[in-house]
């Protein structure tokens, strides 16, 4: 018998977990072989820790769908009756990814479910409130063939709208707010432009290498057929002195390669009408002509932008 994280116990393992791929092996598990007494996961408790409760599981037994202060069960029928996931020690299993995001499209939005998708494909981790540079858990093309094999499953087909808007390789939830209020539906109150690519490592060469001292530059968002760049200025990790002048160096390196660069700071990323004015940058540069919102529009897009910059100041909230 064997304990299963899931929802938003699962999120928690996987944000605070490096290296999952590697230092952790994936299995397969029968679904009768899942069990939730809270007696014998007390003996887990090590394994546990930093993780909130009550702990989540899915349940083989639907009459163990209860909750105590310290467990939350629920069942989940997949076709196969099998379930992706990682070997966290012996007798603990975590979901994988593909079934996490399956899972959490029955308890979040849509907007919070693609988010959700870009981290879970993102390049970083959190643990204790800070971001961590990782490799991805996941990718795009793995939860697309997890769920074309869960027809009928509740949440399938939400999932599978929501995957169609996930942009892989963020390396902040702040970035992944910014990049979906670009590229998120107008309807939906986004500016509705093409999807960038995300922290795609470029080559320096030429008179920019002697402005960089790596052989590689890693915008933040990425044009790369049109040379436009947005690169987002937070006011993290460094003091003021030092992050300016590696902001000016980066800028500096990337117009020298050929690339038209916007900057979008933390103060325009919390200003509606200043981040509609880079966006209005970029649109003309993309060509994609006027973004202008008016009236419900603007409001909509207002909304928009605050509950995605909720999201990415408070991660929490996906958690469900």
């Amino acid at each position: 018998m064997a304990f299963l994280l899931s929802k938003g116990t699962a999120i928690e393992w996987l944000r605070k977990t490096r290296d999952v791929d590697t230092k952790y092996r994936r299995y397969v598990i029968p679904y009768n072989s899942l069990e939730s007494s809270k007696t014998r996961l007390s003996r887990h408790l090590d394994a546990l820790e930093g993780l909130s409760r009550p702990i989540q599981l899915v349940a083989w037994n639907r009459g163990d769908r209860r909750r105590t202060s310290m467990t939350s069960c629920s069942a989940m029928a997949l076709p196969s009756g099998k379930y992706p996931s990682y070997r966290v020690e012996r007798g603990v299993f975590c979901a994988a990814p593909e079934l996490v995001f399956l899972q959490m499209a029955g308890r979040l939005d849509h907007e919070s479910l693609i988010f959700l998708g870009c981290e879970l494909c993102g390049r970083y981790g959190l643990w204790e409130n800070k971001v961590v540079t990782r490799n991805p858990v996941c990718d795009v093309g793995l939860i697309e063939d997890f769920l074309a094999e869960c027809p009928g499953v509740h949440g399938r087909k939400k999932a599978a709208r929501a995957l169609k808007d996930v942009l892989p390789g963020a390396a902040s939830p702040m970035e992944i707010g910014l990049a979906l209020c670009f590229t998120l539906p107008k309807a939906s109150g986004g500016f509705g432009m093409p999807a960038p690519e995300l922290n795609r490592a470029l080559p320096v060469r030429g008179n920019a290498a002697r402005l960089w001292d790596w052989p590689t530059i890693t915008p933040d968002l990425l044009w790369d057929n049109q040379k436009i760049v947005i690169e987002y200025d937070s006011d993290e990790e460094h003091t003021a002195s030092q992050k300016i002048t590696n902001d000016s160096i980066r800028r500096n390196v990337l117009e020298e390669m050929g690339y038209r660069v916007v900057s979008v700071t933390n103060g325009i990323f919390s200003d509606p009408v200043q981040l509609e004015r880079a966006a209005s940058v970029v649109a003309y540069m993309l060509g994609i002509g006027s973004i202008e919102a008016v009236d419900e529009a603007w409001v909509q897009r207002c909304a928009l932008q605050e509950r995605l910059r909720g999201l990415a100041m408070h991660p929490e909230k996906l958690l469900g």
